[in-house]
């Protein structure tokens, strides 16, 4: 039957090198925390992850959290120190609007 299967759609991270990327980003990351000591990697892959999904990316400008998430992200340092945008969060409005945009969405 001679069937050959290969991937090279955009779909598929694999082919187009954006996995790579991703992890020599975080992996980079990680290196400029740790420093000369390069040891308790895992403590710092939090605080690498975070920064990696609230950083904007060239090709968007916009961060992975907004993109799947719709809303910016808020730092840690923002719940403990109340912020204009964190006081007058109102939970109820926020989960009507995000059934309003739902609704208009596209079947």
């Amino acid at each position: 039957m001679d069937i050959q299967q290969s991937f090279t759609s955009v779909a598929y991270p694999q082919a187009n090198g954006q996995v790579e990327v991703t992890n020599m980003d975080i992996v980079v990351r990680i290196k400029a925390r740790l420093g000369k000591h390069q040891q308790g990697w895992v403590d710092e892959l939090q605080n690498v992850l975070w920064a990696h999904r609230t950083t904007p990316k060239d090709s968007t400008n916009e961060t992975l959290f907004s993109l799947v998430y719709s809303t910016a992200a808020v730092i840690p340092s923002e719940v403990l120190i109340p912020t204009n945008r964190i006081t007058t969060f109102d939970e109820q409005q926020n989960d009507e609007a995000l059934r309003e945009h739902l609704d208009a969405l596209e079947e």
